[in-house]
């Protein structure tokens, strides 16, 4: 079963206006004043399970189109797998990925691995709320939901998706370090980048001092540019990522054509604007608002670290697929505060206009631009 009733060309704008009408509907709540009244939690916690379900259908049942990406490469390997030609070293790589279309090539269909990969995707981000938040996850899981990258990494990089959704639940195990260890290697065997997640989330488990990362952080934009041309050649000179050629490739712009790519490959402000706002965010409540959460700080200081190296190699060919080992953190930075503690005596409304404001950018990303409205 797929879902074939939905034109190809307005699939994916058909998930960013459902998306923004839930948006603005939580945003009414909070003018209202509701948002945290009992009975409407209740009422959002269970419509926000069946809308989570309904984006792992609509996510996994789609069409095999090139209008998805790398949907269209995964297919690619899956029809040489299924016609017993051999898809070279990609098979070492990122092995819980590969182990895992290896099987459903051989024993199922395209179609069933994309649903799973969706269910990978998007359940253990709605796990991680409902741990964190209990049955007032709504919210928080709405933010994930609004990140402008959110549907490209289900539908386009869906290795670097499941590997940053699986890592994120094992933030949540704090108190149970073997789930957590577990959790975090599956995450890296369906994608390697998050190993500098688990690199930052280690440093922040054993540096708790917020000031240390903010500082680097901010270090970080001066060095990155004026020397990031020079970093980013080191770091491809020493082979960095230890064999892929991809990393390197990235880094130097060699094999990269288009103009497109070559045009990518500047400082990005505007990049660095988007993730600025969770380092605003969270240095405003730590440091303005005393907001005393050990966890919160820990997640704080690991996006940072992440972040961080971001910046340094800010103007590398396709610089979003490295911030967004770090933006996939960042919807937790933005919201955690709201949610934990009243810093308002209109705090429903604050709400409201923070929603608004995190969601601002996706709304400019992927309906203005897009020509949707």
């Amino acid at each position: 079963m797929i879902i074939d009733f939905v034109p190809i060309q307005q699939y994916t704008h058909c998930f960013h206006i459902a998306l923004l009408i839930l948006v603005l509907f939580a945003v009414f709540q909070c003018q209202r004043g509701v948002i945290f009244r009992k009975d409407v939690v209740n009422m959002d916690a269970g419509w926000g399970f069946v809308i989570a379900s309904l984006i792992i259908i609509y996510m996994g049942l789609r069409l095999v189109s090139a209008q998805f990406g790398d949907t269209m490469n995964y297919y690619k390997m899956f029809k040489d797998i299924a016609n017993g030609i051999d898809i070279g070293d990609k098979s070492q790589e990122d092995i819980i990925f590969y182990t895992t279309l290896h099987w459903f090539a051989k024993y199922s269909n395209i179609h069933s691995f994309f649903l799973l990969c969706a269910f990978l995707y998007v359940a253990p981000l709605w796990l991680a709320m409902v741990r964190i938040f209990k049955s007032y996850y709504w919210i928080p899981f709405l933010v994930i939901l609004s990140m402008f990258t959110f549907w490209q990494y289900g539908v386009n990089g869906v290795r670097n998706g499941v590997g940053a959704s699986l890592f994120i639940l094992a933030m949540t195990y704090v108190e149970n370090l073997p789930v957590m260890a577990l959790l975090s290697v599956l995450a890296i065997g369906f994608h390697k980048s998050v190993l500098l997640m688990v690199a930052g989330g280690a440093l922040a488990w054993f540096i708790k001092n917020s000031y240390y990362y903010l500082a680097g952080w901010i270090l970080c934009v001066i060095v990155s540019y004026f020397f990031g041309g020079q970093i980013q050649n080191y770091l491809a000179g020493i082979d960095f990522m230890a064999g892929d050629e991809r990393f390197s490739g990235y880094m130097t712009g060699e094999n990269m054509v288009g103009e497109i790519v070559q045009m990518s490959m500047v400082f990005r402000w505007d990049f660095l604007l988007y993730s600025s706002m969770a380092v605003v965010v969270g240095y405003y409540f730590i440091f303005r608002r005393d907001f005393k959460d050990e966890y919160y700080h820990w997640i704080y200081n690991t996006y940072l670290a992440t972040n961080a190296f971001w910046i340094l190699v800010i103007r590398a060919a396709y610089s979003n697929r490295f911030a967004q080992i770090s933006w996939f953190i960042m919807p937790i930075v933005l919201i955690y505060p709201f949610m934990k503690q009243r810093f308002w005596t209109n705090h429903e409304k604050m709400l409201g206009y923070a929603i608004l404001t995190f969601y601002a950018f996706a709304f400019y990303e992927n309906i203005l631009k897009s020509g949707i409205l």
